[in-house]
């Protein structure tokens, strides 16, 4: 059986989802910044830009030790060009999102074939938590795209032995090393590393390459620790983390990221060892089932002496993996950067099985039975969360991509192009639904950016706003402004007469009881919207889950 019996009909189906791919990326770009950690994101490098300093990390004007400069620099020059706006804060994301997608297509095309890449790129463009980083936008877009760049030019090294390949992976880690510290480089490393081991390659693992490699990748992340070590390492006497003589450079080498890993670092978490394995079941969605085949697969290959392909990929995945697990600190979003090689290894197995009839029969219905769950979540979201249909163009597209995966399920032959097809397209009718029309209307009750948008509304002077008992960093974007904050003990100390006031129900009771007169503007509700629940979904009971936020002035 042959996966495409017509080479133009799945070229052209390519060029169609990648349009449609881009479409939903695009319109995420007009969604507003979600609280904290995007807003956070979008604010270091505005603080750069007006401080004319881009070595110092600092938010609302203080110093901020938590992750490194490289992503704030390309968001800083990314304002710089398109201003600072929405577009000019998500588009980074984006073109990272792009390259992850062409440098996977690069390397399933160079070890595999053409065909793997082009497939391998279109799951991982369509993958369910890569579409939600491009709208609720941290660092993994660009871990992703750093990985597969610096696993690819140094795969490539082993194999020809040109040194600007070896430079070129230097400039990827470098990169990973700079977003988010030497965790980063674990997926490459332990990919080839555990690869040559496998084959016992080893006059290649005790080789000369290593230490230049090394040796490059620390010169291209010197910028970074010169900053660290001028802003931490030079003033002992600041305060961080509630503790002075704190060193930049060592909190990038081992308390930022093994800090976290054992849980003695200033940030903690909990851990869970099966975290990631359910976690891949909705944030590799509509591609985890046949991505856990996948990893199967090429695992019982390893053990059978049988894998005639590449092994840093899953070799970099199945070891990351493990080592997450037993971390203390987990969130959903780092597995992002190991989605590029669990691309390559789900159409691994799209390839290796296609003559296995009731193999590709039992994925095919597994995948059918996906995309009938995607949509009935999608109608059962709507009939909960929303009173009104939806907007006409979500109707339609979502309409016609039903029609269209119905009519590719009845008309077409090959189960291979069935499973890709119908899945990709449910998966962006679901997104383009979700970037249209909920989030959206989800935003809404983000009260920190719905405040920001009534003061430009109204003219109101955001340079005489503050907050008081409350944190928000939305605001600052949208009103361009670093907005002071205060709390209830520095009110003896300072004068907020002819304030206009951001604050809490607790907030105006504080401030009653110190005298002041207060005139309302207006109220809002809030949620935190990156913590959903059924209640807050269901409108019937949302209102239970919500909180009022005041915007008031004082006199």
């Amino acid at each position: 059986m042959k996966i495409y019996r017509h080479k133009i009909s799945f070229l052209t189906w390519l060029q169609i989802l990648f349009i449609f791919t881009l479409l939903v990326y695009i319109l995420g770009i007009s969604i507003t910044l979600m609280e904290p950690d995007a807003a956070v994101y979008a604010d270091i490098p505005i603080e750069m830009i007006k401080n004319n300093n881009f070595f110092e990390v600092t938010l609302k004007g203080v110093d901020w030790l938590d992750k490194p400069h490289f992503q704030f620099w390309i968001t800083a020059l990314s304002y710089k060009i398109f201003s600072i706006n929405n577009f000019g804060f998500k588009f980074p994301a984006i073109l990272f999102s792009l390259i992850a997608a062409y440098y996977t297509f690069l390397f399933g095309k160079r070890f595999y074939s053409i065909k793997h890449g082009s497939i391998a790129a279109l799951i991982l463009l369509t993958a369910e938590h890569i579409i939600i980083s491009n709208n609720d936008v941290r660092a993994e877009p660009f871990l992703a795209a750093l990985t597969i760049v610096s696993l690819y030019y140094l795969a490539i090294y082993i194999e020809v032995k040109k040194f600007v390949y070896l430079v070129l992976s230097a400039v990827g880690l470098a990169g990973l090393l700079m977003t988010k510290g030497p965790f980063t480089i674990l997926p490459v490393a332990s990919g080839i590393g555990l690869s040559l081991i496998v084959v016992g390659k080893w006059k290649e693992i005790i080789h000369w390459q290593w230490i230049a490699l090394i040796a490059i990748t620390l010169i291209l992340i010197s910028p970074t620790l010169i900053a660290y070590y001028l802003q931490f390492d030079m003033h002992p006497e600041k305060e961080i983390f509630g503790k002075t003589g704190v060193s930049g450079v060592r909190f990038f080498f081992w308390d930022s990221q093994w800090g976290r890993f054992t849980n003695t670092g200033p940030i903690k978490g909990e851990g869970d060892l099966l975290f990631f394995i359910h976690t891949v079941l909705w944030a590799f969605a509509p591609w985890a089932i046949l991505a856990y085949s996948g990893l199967f697969v090429k695992i019982r290959e390893i053990i059978h002496h049988r894998s005639k392909t590449e092994n840093y990929t899953i070799f970099g995945f199945i070891f990351t993996i493990l080592v997450y697990s037993v971390s203390s600190f987990q969130l959903p979003h780092y597995l992002n950067q190991l989605f590029p090689f669990l691309a390559i290894i789900t159409t691994h197995v799209i390839f290796k099985m296609e003559k296995n009839y009731k193999f590709l029969r039992l994925q095919y219905f597994l995948q059918l039975f996906t995309v009938i769950i995607l949509l009935i979540l999608l109608f059962l979201l709507h009939i909960f969360f929303f009173d009104s249909v939806p907007r006409i163009d979500v109707l339609v597209v979502v309409f016609m991509s039903i029609v269209v995966a119905v009519i590719i399920i009845i008309k077409e032959k090959t189960i291979v192009k069935k499973i890709l097809l119908t899945s990709a397209l449910i998966i962006l009718s679901v997104n383009y639904y979700l970037n249209r029309q909920f989030y959206p209307a989800l935003l809404r009750y983000q009260s920190d950016s719905e405040m920001a948008f009534y003061i430009k509304a109204n003219n109101l002077p955001a340079e005489d706003l503050v907050t008081f008992e409350k944190i928000q960093w939305s605001a600052d974007f949208y009103l361009k402004e670093t907005i002071p904050e205060y709390r209830k003990e520095e009110l003896s100390e300072i004068d907020l007469s002819g304030k206009l006031v951001f604050t809490t129900h607790e907030g105006l009771k504080i401030l009653e009881g110190h005298g002041y007169h207060i005139e309302p503007v207006r109220s809002f509700q809030d949620f935190h919207v990156t913590t959903l629940n059924a209640e807050f979904i269901n409108k019937r009971t949302r209102g239970k889950t919500l909180n009022e936020t005041f915007l008031i002035y004082l006199r």
